[in-house]
């Protein structure tokens, strides 16, 4: 039983003890190919219907944004629309019900998000990039950019100055290592060791990523923070 029990613990999905019946063997491989499948396909679901989501609030800044720019600058406000086009298909691709996609999708719906912020905040938003363009891992969707969404709006737009977020992806010889990091208010210590536990209350928050990336590599966000200093949200994705 002790031996069963380490198995279970050490990722074994099943037992059987010998001698192994044929017709038995079968059946519980194909049970487990079935629910397998099954959770591929939740997986699928659940993201065609994040990516469906609408973001009313981030929507109404944007084009209240692009209304004020347009009487002094319409090359702008072209622009500004040209970037929340990008935003939005990128955002609500019906047909990417994939759990993987290239880097660069994701980076463009991380620009396009940052440049509609910017526009927005001013210099109160400042940005770094640190990034291996030229990677070709491919990447869960829809898992950095709702991380830097996250550290502009619940980070640095707490600070009456602003604040900067870097952004670091970079390709070792084992992983694609992803971090954002800013220097806005922290997360308070009471809160930080719970915080990847909390029910999900809607939305693409650090929840869903963090379980997205467990069930796909077993190992989901790591966050770092100091009250009154600044967050920092990783992760890695395993090379092949």
């Amino acid at each position: 039983a002790e031996d069963v029990q380490a198995g279970f613990q050490a990722g074994a999905n099943d037992f059987l003890s010998k001698p192994v019946e044929a017709g038995e063997l079968r059946a519980r491989v194909g049970t487990l190919l079935k629910l397998r499948k099954s959770v591929q396909q939740a997986i699928r679901t659940e993201m065609a219907f994040l990516q469906a989501q609408i973001k009313p609030h981030f929507l109404y800044n944007a084009l209240n944004t692009t209304i004020a720019v347009c009487p002094d600058d319409p090359e702008k406000a072209m622009q500004l629309l040209i970037e929340l086009s990008r935003y939005l298909r990128g955002s609500f691709d019906f047909q990417n019900r994939e759990q993987l996609a290239p880097l660069h999708k994701e980076l463009e719906l991380i620009q396009s998000y940052l440049y509609l912020e910017k526009a927005r905040f001013e210099e109160r938003l400042q940005v770094e990039y640190d990034i291996d363009e030229q990677s070709r891992t491919l990447v869960p969707p829809l898992s950095i950019q709702p991380i830097v969404e996250n550290a502009v709006r619940h980070g640095i737009m707490q600070q009456a100055d602003g604040g900067t977020i870097r952004i670091a992806i970079q390709e070792t010889e084992h992983a694609l290592k992803v971090s954002v990091t800013d220097d806005g208010v922290g997360i308070a210590p009471d809160r930080l060791g719970s915080l990847l536990m909390e029910s999900k209350k809607g939305g693409v928050g650090l929840i869903n990523i963090h379980s997205r990336l467990l069930t796909l590599y077993g190992k989901g966000l790591r966050i770092d923070s100091e009250w009154g200093r600044g967050t920092t949200v990783s992760f890695e994705v395993p090379k092949p």
